[in-house]
């Protein structure tokens, strides 16, 4: 088994050519620009959330509620998704095109029957079928490209942040035109005709049964078990821990923004759809910058250096909170906060190579964040409740800071340590 330094990712001999096949650079492509959608849905929803809180008369505590039920179905389904997608690789391209499908159709009830309720068992069928994209998807550009895993895995998150920085902007402007329940039913159309593209051009993607499992008779105790082994690794479960903290303040600033711009600085929907649309839209570059480094430098490196940089930014909004000072630290805020989430799943996949576990190494991360941050919003809810909506600022600032201690116990940020291996 490969050792668990994510400072220095494992060396992996490179395919030929005619063992690759000439589709692996459509099918990278293909998985990165289908991903975009799945975002769109996933951004976009937080622009609607002020607005909707407005239409249903609900506080702070109730979009707290929303936004855990988001993260506890997603982590379960991510989980359990992980572990049978390492099982049934040869059916990664109908869970695809399922993913998508399901996740539109979710988000589709909830424009379609606006209640409360209805919304939150809506959401929690909505973000369990989206969560289960990203193992099979991120498992395939893995084995496809280990040797740039990094470099690959990042830039599928960037045609996320593609989806995550149109979105809020053409919702923003729409929300001056149409009710936010007839966005949803008019985005619907596009997310089916995703799902129709993956099941059309990638249903074979994970190949025949017989050669897409490799040690396919394995059984799921032998499969448990040798994820289990990973947790003998310190470096495993910091890296582990890392993302869950990151994870929770992350969601703190994202499902806050939105509402603290429309509540206290009572603006507009197109001003609050560009200022969440800020936060991805320089992260589209630079997200697979952090990822080249990172096949370089090593994943601790970068990991600790991006959320140094996460840390100073949002401790600064706790004190320049409105004007062009906020717009300007948001958008910097948005070139560090999507790319630890692309580097932790990739060291993940480094510490598993060789086992076939990388779907179950994307929904164990998934798994954790939500464990982590369940409660998380309710939390915020509660403080903002009690102290303002500002206080979402210092929150996320200091569950950034510590992250960046954490990072600390990550391979190659404390120890010399080369270049990673087969890095030219």
């Amino acid at each position: 088994m490969a050792q668990a330094d994510i400072a220095r990712p494992v060396a992996v001999q490179e395919r030929p050519r005619s063992e690759r096949g000439q589709s692996d650079l459509f099918v990278a492509w293909a998985l990165i620009a289908t991903h975009t959608m799945q975002h769109v849905y996933s951004r976009g929803f937080l622009v609607l959330l002020p607005f909707m809180m407005e239409s249903l008369g609900i506080g702070y505590i109730a979009a707290g509620v929303m936004e855990a039920v988001r993260r506890i179905s997603s982590g379960v389904a991510s989980m359990g998704g992980g572990v049978i997608t390492d099982r049934v690789q040869h059916l990664r391209g109908p869970i695809l095109a399922g993913s998508i499908g399901l996740m539109g159709f979710g988000y589709l009830l909830i424009g379609v029957f606006p209640n409360y309720y209805v919304i939150i068992i809506s959401l929690g069928f909505a973000a369990a079928a989206g969560s289960i994209w990203h193992p099979p998807a991120l498992g395939i550009l893995s084995q496809r490209f280990p040797e740039r895993r990094g470099f690959y895995i990042s830039l599928h998150r960037s045609a996320g942040n593609v989806g995550e920085t149109i979105a809020p902007a053409v919702f923003g402007l729409l929300l001056g035109i149409i009710a936010w329940q007839a966005i949803l039913w008019g985005v619907f159309p596009l997310a089916f005709g995703v799902a129709v593209f993956i099941m059309v051009y990638l249903r074979s993607i994970g190949g025949a049964k017989r050669v897409a499992v490799q040690g396919g008779d394995r059984t799921l105790g032998e499969q448990l078990s040798d994820i289990g082994r990973l947790f003998r690794y310190k470096s495993f479960i910091a890296l582990l821990f890392v993302g869950g903290v990151r994870g929770i303040a992350d969601g703190a600033v994202l499902l806050f923004l939105p509402i603290y711009l429309r509540r206290e600085l009572e603006m507009d929907a197109w001003a609050i759809g560009l200022y969440v649309s800020l936060l991805t839209a320089i992260a589209i570059f630079t997200g697979p910058v952090f990822g080249r480094l990172s096949d370089s430098w090593g994943r601790g490196r970068v990991i600790f250096m991006i959320m140094a940089c996460s840390t100073v930014i949002v401790s600064l909004m706790i004190v320049y909170n409105d004007g062009l000072a906020l717009a300007g630290l948001v958008a910097l805020a948005g070139v560090f906060m999507f790319s630890v989430n692309s580097l932790t799943q990739a060291g993940s996949m480094d510490m598993a190579e060789g086992l076939h576990l990388e779907g179950s190494m994307i929904g164990l991360l998934w798994g954790v964040n939500a464990m982590f941050g369940a409660m998380s919003p309710i939390v915020i809810g509660v403080l903002t409740e009690i102290y303002g909506l500002s206080v979402f600022f210092l929150y996320g600032a200091i569950f950034y800071a510590i992250g960046t201690l954490a990072s600390l116990l990550l391979p190659g940020v404390l120890t010399r340590s080369g270049p990673a291996v087969g890095a030219k």
